[in-house]
């Protein structure tokens, strides 16, 4: 894994965006990446990005939102959308990432997806586990395969670790 980045000491994440490349028209030519990076939102406004593939489009960002109280909600837990390796076939990886998110408090979460919520090829795997009651995700770190010529197939971001830091 490279490409590790935290928030700022004190700092959680309260919302994401993906950067996607489309579905290709290429048919049996097509090189599909899917995923090609996350952006991790802090509560200060701030950001970080994962490491980043070529290819495809910011969407439209996701925010945990406040509790009835008026506190932030923060990412506690993410899915992967992963397509399995395809052999001779194109492969795209991980394709879509959902997250949880919840206050400091509770243990109450509910789901966040960029819309939507799910791209062409692969399955959601198991949740992660949720980080620790006063404890939030902070951190990013990823797997990005580099460019390389479509003939040998590019599939840009293939794995994530999401840290947890106290509050």
């Amino acid at each position: 894994m490279e490409n590790c980045r935290v928030l700022s000491v004190g700092y959680f994440a309260v919302g994401f965006n993906v950067k996607v490349e489309p579905k290709s028209s290429a048919g049996i030519f097509a090189d599909n990446t899917a995923l090609n990076s996350i952006l991790l939102r802090c509560q200060d406004g701030s950001s970080i990005t994962s490491g980043e593939g070529a290819f495809g489009h910011w969407q439209a960002e996701a925010g945990c939102g406040y509790n009835k109280d008026g506190n932030p909600n923060f990412l506690t837990s993410f899915d992967l959308q992963v397509e399995p390796d395809q052999g001779a076939k194109d492969d795209s990886s991980a394709n879509w990432i959902r997250f949880k998110c919840r206050d400091f408090d509770t243990e109450n979460s509910h789901q966040l997806d960029v819309p939507p919520g799910k791209f062409y090829w692969g399955t959601y795997g198991s949740w992660s586990e949720a980080c620790p009651l006063h404890s939030a995700i902070c951190g990013i770190q990823t797997r990005v395969e580099k460019e390389r010529s479509s003939l040998y197939g590019n599939t840009a971001l293939n794995d994530v670790i999401l840290f947890c830091c106290n509050e």
